[in-house]
């Protein structure tokens, strides 16, 4: 496997919906409240919930820091069941794919992550970061 082939996957349970995580991951109002680090804020340019439309959101660090931009294009969408999308800074030349995979289990949603397309030093930082964003979510889903 190259390191361009290298993959961050994360598994989670959470007590609603397939279709509602699925808004919360589609609707920009909802994916503002979980996305970015914590006390960040997040500006929501484009979510165009279709295939070949964009994604594009603005990061704004709680601590002063620089902003930051990501984007990505969709590439399959089933509602209440699976998301992916392209992944990339803004500025930089490397672009992986995300996946959401939606399964009903009893009890909830299990949501399976998939980030592919990493190189061997973004997989610490990726994995951390999106553990961090699904913390996040569980707590908005909780709410």
């Amino acid at each position: 496997m190259s390191e361009t082939q290298l993959v961050v996957a994360i598994d989670r349970i959470f007590p609603v919906a397939p279709a509602t995580v699925f808004d919360a991951l589609t609707k920009p109002d909802l994916f503002a409240l979980w996305m970015g680090p914590q006390g960040s804020t997040v500006e929501v340019d484009e979510l165009d919930l279709r295939v070949a439309g964009r994604l594009s959101f603005r990061v704004r660090l709680p601590d002063g820091g620089p902003e930051f931009r990501l984007h990505g294009t969709y590439l399959e969408i089933e509602p209440g069941r699976r998301l992916v999308h392209t992944w990339a800074m803004e500025g930089e030349d490397i672009e992986s794919t995300v996946a959401f995979d939606l399964e009903a289990v009893a009890g909830g949603t299990h949501l399976a992550l998939t980030h592919t397309g990493l190189a061997a030093d973004e997989i610490g930082q990726n994995d951390a970061g999106w553990r961090h964003q699904l913390d996040r979510l569980e707590a908005l889903l909780a709410a």
